[in-house]
């Protein structure tokens, strides 16, 4: 905890969310000597390493929760947890009243995409979930502490997506399902050997089949070709030949996921109409679609009903709108995307990570390109037995903003010690109104539920 009677002149900096690439910012500016203020949503700033990755990703996860703790663990860092801007504290206000040198908002994007039918909506908790809080769910539903929502996955179950998230939430279901006829048997599965073997083998060593659970796949439909599907990058100017390869092991991988977690998967066909009965989502009626290049076109309305007593929207996510940050469309408007300076002032704003690029998919803080992607997104679906560092690729464009910034703020004139002490007060407050008593390790170990540890 820095002391508020021993401030010298420096730049004092709030890095808004605290997971991989706003511990790797905080770290690298405290680095140059500015007093950094991290102000995160949640208890533990482990963002979607722990909130959006699924729980099998075991030993990754907890690699990179431990990153993140020795970067925040820092003298020139002070914590400020289960602080959300517009929940709890106004972004305006920190920009124009708290009096800091830069803001640079490292919040992710959480905000899941929404389904493109006009009133689907309002079936949400009533037939259709979204992927994040379904996620969130299900990483935490087992924790004793676990007070939040419940979701059920009755049988058939229908995922809309396409990329790298939606296969992790057919894998989520499937894996339910398996677990779910195991223990109508009187047999206690294991989620972690499930996902590592496979579905089958597993049923096989209990002498039994897929088929043999009664228990309807999840679908998973895809308005685009599965030799379009986002699983890795493939650059432009890549040879045609090379890019049609890349492609094709696009349909490998899609193909290897199938037989280990038997989900079906449907390709061209885009959601056109809610199907509703009694106030419910009850399934969707899709369209048929073509692509040219890199357009997508409904060629045939209602051309298939899809029954599913609960449907899961996983197409994307993206940033949540602040009040007072100038947007257009999905992504907020930079005065310089190249150092990503969102607003000029006496407060420079600037963003970084999936605030900055306006994506939400894990891929994207993944390594990628060509042949390494393709490596890496087998890795992550659990098709191969490759190493998977699951931030590396966001670490480093982390470190290369903070880079960027840092230099955009030499420039700037530093605070006088009276205006930290007058920050740093208001940190204080905050701190103690959370029950944060300035140990960043101390409030990690209270935070932790018990059966985490």
């Amino acid at each position: 905890m820095t002391d508020a009677a021993n401030v010298s002149a420096r730049h004092v900096m709030a890095v808004i969310g605290g997971a991989t690439a706003g511990s790797e910012i905080a770290r690298i500016l405290a680095g140059y000597g500015a007093l950094v203020i991290v102000f995160e949503q949640n208890p533990r700033p482990y963002g979607k390493i722990e909130d959006g990755l699924p729980r099998w990703h075991v030993k990754q996860r907890h690699d990179e929760y431990e990153e993140i703790n020795k970067r925040l663990d820092h003298p020139n860092i002070e914590y400020v947890p289960l602080t959300g801007m517009g929940r709890d504290i106004d972004f305006e206000e920190l920009r124009t009243r708290w009096g800091v040198s830069g803001i640079v908002l490292t919040n992710g994007a959480w905000k899941d995409r929404p389904l493109p039918i006009d009133g689907s909506d309002q079936y949400i908790d009533r037939g259709l979930v979204y992927q994040n809080k379904l996620i969130y769910w299900w990483n935490h539903y087992p924790e004793k502490s676990y007070d939040g929502p419940r979701y059920e996955l009755p049988a058939g179950a229908l995922v809309v997506g396409g990329g790298l998230a939606s296969i992790d939430v057919v894998k989520v279901v499937q894996i339910e399902y398996a677990l779910a006829g195991l223990k109508a048997r009187g047999i206690q599965g294991d989620m972690l050997e499930l996902e590592r073997e496979g579905i089958e083998p597993v049923l096989n060593k209990q002498g039994l089949k897929y088929a043999d659970l009664g228990i309807a796949p999840c679908r998973l439909y895809y308005r685009r070709r599965v030799i379009d599907m986002p699983l890795s990058d493939i650059p432009a100017g890549t040879p045609d030949k090379r890019a049609d390869a890349l492609r094709q092991a696009r349909v490998k991988i899609v193909d290897k996921a199938q037989r280990k977690f038997l989900f079906e998967f449907h390709e061209l066909r885009a959601p056109g109409k809610v199907i509703a009965e009694n106030g419910a989502m009850v399934g969707l009626n899709f369209n048929r679609t073509e692509v040219t290049g890199s357009q997508v076109k409904t060629v045939e309305e209602g051309v298939e009903d899809a029954p599913a007593k609960l449907t899961i929207s996983s197409i994307g996510s993206i940033p949540q709108p602040i009040p007072g940050i100038p947007q257009k469309g999905e992504t907020y408007i930079y005065a310089d995307q190249k150092v990503g300076l969102l607003m000029e002032g006496a407060t420079a704003v600037f963003a970084a990570g999936n605030v900055l690029t306006g994506k939400g998919n894990i891929k994207d803080s993944l390594e990628s390109g060509t042949e390494i992607g393709m490596r890496v997104a087998e890795a992550y679906l659990g098709l191969s037995n490759e190493k998977l560092n699951l931030a590396e690729g966001a670490r480093k464009d982390a470190a290369a903003s903070a880079e960027k910034i840092a230099g955009a703020m030499s420039v700037r004139p530093k605070l006088a010690p009276e205006a930290i002490a007058s920050l740093l007060r208001r940190v204080r407050e905050r701190q103690r109104a959370v029950g944060y008593e300035g140990n960043f390790r101390a409030w990690l170990a209270k935070v932790t539920p018990a059966d985490l540890q």
